[in-house]
């Protein structure tokens, strides 16, 4: 687990790097096809100075018309234009074929000399700052063009009057339809108004009306009385066998209607109070007490008798009252009939009056919108006029310079979606995105573009001043040195490519010295048999080489190592040129050197040719521990990377690494070659120290 105090998380996608690499790439695009863009803007210029020099001459002419504001009439009076989309409307009206179809009989009728011009074109638009359409017509036939556009403007207006009059005598017909049914209706109302008024007697049914409302609450009420009544008489209790058992209640109304009981029932409760009043102060068993006693009992005996009596009247009342609350009840629901009826009858009167006033109101108003639509159609209510009629049909001078530019815009946008195309199509690798994205293989590498004499770019030097380049081959070199930390570092190393001409010679030679500034016995062989060029790079002779090694059985190879000006770095020419170079790599006397060589320096470096071009590569990198191959930056595609990856592969090769040859330090993945001149010194190489050590270490444990 990573001790890191932070937490890794996924990457976000920057748009601002992914426009940027667009930008690069098409900026590489342009740079391999500018001259699509010279095509297709000669092409496009050409064109259309073609169509317009060889087009037949058109005459223009021009009229204008003004909105005048709007009549302002009484409501329903006018007729009043939309306002809503009001521009448009009129625009696409006056442009409109049936508009235009009516302005060419127009002419055809007025002026039967003129040929008519069917390829007419009408344009109108708004001016900027007025109310004003400004028509535009353009013909092949002047006159007939500056008459069209007169009666184009007619025709416009003549339709519109067209359209209100139509509209004007609809809503008049619709109008008198619904006059003439709206008067049926009141003559029928009327008739039934007069037919009921005489089958009946308004104001005798009102008087009656009345009357029998009046009586109906009079009996409501005397029946609300006797309902009451009746229900305080059903509250009393008959009990004449246990007098205890009447309520007070009863008793107080039993002493409302009857007399003696109610004079009987005071002396009951006098002589109570005087036998309470004697009890204070006697005994029970005193005379006066128990004379008190006796004439109590027969004053309540006699009260009961009273009570008795009085209660058999109310249940008597009761009766009475109940049938006399029935009699109410069948006068009130015959009173209710009654007056039901003339209610009946009178709201009968009332509706037809209502629907009588209700269609004269609506007939009135029709009445009323009638003689405004005759106003209206006597007024005129145009708001669009002709300002200035058709101006004479003139030929306006050829824009020439707009037309050109017109054709250069269009072979512009054309010749951009050709390098579109061919962008999209190429599959250049431009980047180490591009590599990684395609190969599991790492990127070892990346050498920046230079600038080359008479082809070629120099060899490096102990104090260089391309710090950017001299970086690059020290980082491919360290990336050598640390690619096995727990194995064996690879001794023979050999450097190849897909196609040719892309940089490997001039690596392998660069490669080889930054290893030889680490105090490394470094040898480099030039492998290619067919055009090695190695001994260019140095300077040096190739009168024997590496041809001459395996072809003659005299020579060793101390006879033509030769030394150069780099310490510690010897060089093995390609030789001649023979004619089977495959056979001699794969001889047993190439095989004796090759392990020859290994016991006298730490690393040795094979420039081999090109995998596509020939087969030499693959059949001698079986004997290499290092395969590392070459790409060269918006030159090599992609399909000859993985056709060269295939055939190695098929031989039982990996290749340990890819180098990016040539790339350009401007394209977005590369920003960190700009800060190369600031940690660069020449007194001081950042890692130079540790990388002897790790050279000289692996020759200590070679030897």
């Amino acid at each position: 687990m990573s001790d890191l105090p932070f937490k890794e998380t996924e990457k976000e996608f920057d748009w601002s790097e992914m426009m940027h690499t667009w930008i690069f790439r098409a900026r590489i695009v342009f740079r391999r096809l500018w001259w699509v863009f010279l095509l297709t803007v000669a092409a496009g210029v050409g064109y259309q100075a073609y169509l317009e020099l060889n087009r037949e001459p058109l005459f223009v002419s021009y009229s204008r018309m003004i909105i005048d504001g709007r009549i302002e009439l009484p409501e329903g009076a006018s007729y009043v234009e939309v306002f809503a989309n009001f521009w448009g409307t009129q625009m696409e009206l006056m442009k409109s074929p049936m508009v235009q179809r009516r302005a060419r009989d127009r002419v055809q009728a007025l002026h039967p000399e003129i040929k008519p011009d069917p390829s007419i074109q009408i344009s109108v638009r708004q001016s900027a700052d007025a109310n004003i359409f400004i028509l535009t017509a353009h013909g092949r036939e002047p006159k007939y063009t500056q008459y069209f556009l007169d009666a184009l403007m007619y025709e416009y207006l003549n339709y519109k009057k067209e359209r209100r009059s139509q509209t004007s005598e609809n809503t008049f017909l619709t109008i008198m339809d619904k006059v003439l049914e709206y008067q049926q209706q009141i003559e029928d109302l009327e008739q039934q108004k007069l037919e009921f008024q005489k089958q009946n007697n308004i104001v005798f049914l009102q008087e009656r009306g009345n009357n029998a409302g009046t009586y109906l609450a009079e009996l409501n009420n005397r029946a609300a009385a006797l309902r009451n009544q009746l229900r305080q008489l059903k509250q009393i209790e008959v009990e004449v066998v246990d007098p205890s058992k009447i309520a007070p209640a009863t008793d107080n109304y039993l002493a409302q209607v009857d007399e003696e009981f109610a004079e009987a029932r005071k002396i009951v409760q006098k002589l109570k109070a005087e036998r309470s009043e004697f009890a204070i102060y006697m005994k029970p068993k005193h005379p006066k007490i128990i004379e008190l006693n006796r004439e109590i009992e027969r004053q309540e005996n006699l009260l009961n008798i009273y009570r008795r009596s009085s209660l058999a009247q109310v249940a008597q009342q009761k009766e009475q009252t109940e049938k006399e609350l029935q009699d109410i009840e069948v006068q009130i629901s015959d009173q209710e009939q009654e007056a039901l009826k003339f209610s009946r009858l009178l709201a009968e009167f009332d509706r037809i009056g209502s629907r009588l006033a209700s269609v004269k109101g609506l007939h009135e108003r029709l009445l009323d919108s009638i003689q405004k639509i005759d106003l209206s159609q006597d007024l005129d209510q145009e708001i669009v006029s002709v300002l200035e009629p058709a101006t004479p049909a003139m030929q306006p001078p050829a824009d020439m310079a707009k037309q050109l530019l017109k054709g250069g815009m269009v072979g512009l946008a054309l010749g951009s979606g050709i390098l579109f195309f061919f962008a999209m199509m190429d599959n250049r690798l431009v980047s180490v995105d591009d590599l990684s994205a395609r190969y599991d293989t790492p990127v070892l590498g990346i050498i920046p573009l230079q600038k080359q004499s008479d082809g070629k770019v120099e060899m490096l030097k102990t104090n260089d001043d391309r710090l950017m380049f001299a970086e690059s081959c020290r980082n491919i070199r360290s990336s050598l040195l640390f690619m096995d930390r727990e194995g064996p570092h690879p001794q023979t190393i050999l450097i190849t490519s897909s196609v040719p001409s892309e940089g490997k010679s001039t690596l392998t030679g660069n490669l080889a010295i930054t290893l030889a500034f680490a105090s490394a016995r470094i040898l480099a062989v030039d492998a290619d048999l067919r055009r090695g060029h190695m001994h260019e790079n140095f300077g040096i002779s190739n009168n024997a080489g590496l041809t001459g090694l395996l072809t003659d059985p005299s020579l060793k190879p101390e006879d033509i190592i030769q030394k150069t000006s780099v310490e510690n770095l010897e060089v093995i020419t390609c030789g001649d040129y023979p004619d089977r170079p495959g056979e001699l790599l794969m001889s047993r006397r190439f095989d004796q050197i090759f392990d020859d060589l290994k016991q006298h320096y730490d690393y040795i470096l094979y420039d081999c040719p090109p995998v596509l071009a020939t087969d030499d590569t693959p059949s001698f990198a079986t004997k290499a521990d290092a395969v590392l191959f070459i790409v060269r930056a918006n030159y090599t595609r992609a399909r000859q990377i993985k056709n060269a990856i295939d055939t190695l592969t098929l031989r039982g090769i990996k290749v340990r690494g890819f180098i990016m040859n040539f790339v350009d330090n401007r394209e977005p993945s590369h920003y960190y070659y700009k800060y190369y001149d600031y940690y660069s010194y020449r007194s001081y190489k950042p890692g130079a120290g540790r990388e002897r050590d790790a050279a000289a270490a692996a020759a200590k444990k070679k030897g």
